[in-house]
């Protein structure tokens, strides 16, 4: 059942009391300060815009970032306290993207081989690329980067999300309007974009020929993806449902090109002809076939941010909660290790952006009180969980502290 709004305002106002209790001191690096010490032309992750973070086999972290139309990569062997010099990706400028729904996403493979996935705009109409580079030198040099999407058309393709499953299947998936373009040429109505990917066997070598996974997505959300199995993925997008409702669907996506298991995982009934720029997020539960997925609505039945865990075999969801009903709320990020599941979102007290945290020790059937990370008054990304072998950090970027790194599993 929902949990109650009147109770979680109270503990909310509660907890907004503590923050300077709950808050873990940050060593603020802003790109300010750093430039005014540095040089005005400094390349630093702290300046970065939409910085993205993972792990490598080592234990390494790899942060990619953008920062004057070049996507760059730095290293830190301390957890994010001090990063290597950033290495450029793209020797020729271009537009790529760089903001909290669609950002440049990095992954390391186990034989060290850094990937890079991106979305480059090709104008101020929403069309854009699906771009795509790796090193195969540990992060000393990347490829030239290619295009992905292989219609040639000079429409959108957007929002890319990259997975690389445990067997080394390395999957793409992001918007595409190839159909809406088809569609319209005959004069008929095409609501929204579509789903594709595609898949590489080759940690990038090459990719197979583009699948589409469903007509009539929203066209501006982030796509949230999870293993299925050792050689699938089970991806989450804001679909659009009867022309007007913006909820979500699921899907499961082969290497082989098949899909499977698409269905609908939220009924929020929210009636929205626009783009809320506010996709879903999604991590494997206990049990086979079920996921753990938070997601913002503002919808006629769920408003607000919510999470669930989803059912692929009976297409139900169960131990649905509102987990912030706030003005301002929004952008979830779930992560898990061992036998907790974390979720943490950003919420906003009407002065001050709030980073907010709650976990679960039972699969998602109960969950602690919110509790606030940190705070800022000046502009700030969404916040994303990053795991590794030995815990969840938060990922997170602000004018005020830069580029923040910091461990929640043991805070």
């Amino acid at each position: 059942m929902p949990m109650s709004l009147t109770i979680f305002e109270r503990i909310c106002l509660g907890l907004l009391l503590l923050v300077p209790a709950l808050s873990a001191p940050v060593q603020a690096q802003s790109c300010e300060a750093l430039r005014a010490a540095q040089g005005q032309d400094l390349i630093s992750v702290h300046c970065g815009g939409a910085p993205s973070a993972a792990f490598d086999a080592d234990g390494h972290l790899w942060v990619a970032f953008v920062l004057d139309k070049h996507v760059y990569v730095s290293r830190s062997d301390d957890r994010g306290v001090s990063f290597s010099a950033p290495v450029q990706v793209n020797a020729e400028p271009e537009d790529a993207e760089f903001n909290g729904e669609n950002r440049p996403k990095i992954v390391v493979a186990a034989d060290g081989a850094v990937l890079l996935s991106w979305t480059t705009k090709t104008s101020n109409q929403f069309t854009g690329e699906i771009r795509f580079s790796r090193s195969v030198d540990g992060g000393r040099s990347f490829a030239m980067p290619r295009t992905v999407n292989d219609d040639g058309l000079h429409t959108g393709h957007r929002f890319d999300s990259m997975f690389l499953t445990p067997s080394g299947k390395l999957y793409l998936t992001w918007i595409d309007k190839r159909d809406m373009e088809a569609t319209l040429a005959r004069n008929e109505a095409y609501p929204g974009a579509a789903i594709y990917y595609t898949v590489s066997e080759d940690l990038g070598a090459s990719f197979m020929p583009n699948v589409r996974v469903s007509h009539n997505s929203c066209e501006c959300c982030r796509i949230a993806m999870a293993p299925h199995g050792q050689d699938n993925v089970a991806i989450l997008w804001r679909q659009i449902f009867d022309e007007h409702i913006r909820d979500h669907a699921i899907a499961v996506l082969s290497p082989q090109g098949v899909v499977s298991e698409l269905s609908r995982a939220t009924v929020d009934d929210w009636h929205i002809d626009a783009c809320p720029h506010h996709g879903p997020t999604m991590v494997p539960a206990a049990q086979d076939g079920q996921y753990h997925m938070s997601w913002f609505s503002a919808g006629n039945l769920h408003s607000g941010i919510h999470y669930a865990r989803y059912d692929l075999a009976t297409d139900t969801s169960a131990n649905l909660i509102k987990v912030d009903g706030m003005p301002g709320a929004g952008h979830p990020s779930l992560a898990v290790h061992g036998d907790t599941l974390y979720l943490v979102w950003k919420g906003f007290d009407g002065t001050a952006s709030l980073l907010q945290m709650m976990h679960s020790v039972d699969d998602g059937r109960s969950w602690s009180a919110p509790r606030t990370l940190m705070t800022t008054l000046q502009g700030s990304d969404h916040p994303l969980l990053i795991t590794s072998p030995s815990g969840v950090f938060l990922s997170w970027s602000s004018e005020e502290h830069g580029y923040v790194f910091k461990e929640l599993s043991n805070d």
